[in-house]
């Protein structure tokens, strides 16, 4: 049996603009360089996530990067109702789970808090696994990935694996999934995600599930 592996923020869930729009905001309350565009933030967007926001004028100095993060989380769940589907997931999930494949969510989100939104817009019963992290400080994913993959008794040979970021490759890569196909519809840009080498669609509308 394949198993297709997604990512959640940006492959599943369209929600970018949802963060540039937070990510404004915030700097405005702390009179740093603010007015970012979309396209600004898909070329800053990296990992660690720390390391973006350093390069946006974060210090750390009077606060936290895990307060920061908690304020950010907080503001997303406000606006969490404006984010929609990506395109194309619905069609692709739909002709994964006729082939008969195990499909699982793999997510720096907060474990509670994605499941939760999962079931808000109607995709948990689409998934064999929803797996997200213990904290909502958007860690790496690879260390939940390989405890998965260990007990999920599936050969990564046989996986596919959808997202939208670099990280999501490097994710793929350290569990042995090859066939990593990543999204230029979420987080970061289409030249960022080509400079990798890995194989690059606008939409989930053009990626295979072979």
């Amino acid at each position: 049996m394949k198993t297709v592996i997604w990512d959640y923020n940006g492959t599943i869930i369209d929600d970018v603009h949802i963060s540039v729009k937070i990510e404004n905001q915030m700097l405005e309350e702390r009179h740093l360089k603010a007015g970012y565009t979309l396209e600004q933030y898909r070329s800053l967007f990296c990992y660690p996530i720390i390391d973006y926001y350093y390069k946006i004028g974060y210090t750390f100095k009077e606060e936290s990067y895990e307060e920061m993060a908690e304020e950010f989380n907080h503001l997303y769940d406000m606006h969490f109702h404006e984010a929609g589907l990506c395109l194309g997931f619905l069609d692709k999930i739909k002709e994964s789970t006729a082939k008969g494949y195990r499909n699982v969510i793999l997510s720096a989100c907060e474990d509670n808090m994605l499941k939760e939104q999962c079931h808000a817009l109607q995709i948990d019963r689409y998934f064999d696994d929803i797996l997200g992290i213990d904290n909502n400080w958007a860690g790496s994913k690879v260390e939940m990935a390989k405890d998965w993959m260990d007990q999920a008794d599936t050969d990564p040979k046989e996986c596919i694996y959808f997202g939208d970021t670099t990280h999501d490759l490097e994710t793929a890569h350290a569990i042995g999934v090859e066939k990593c196909i990543l999204i230029a519809q979420g987080h970061q840009s289409m030249e960022i995600l080509k400079e990798t080498g890995a194989e690059v669609k606008s939409s989930l509308k053009e990626a295979e599930l072979i």
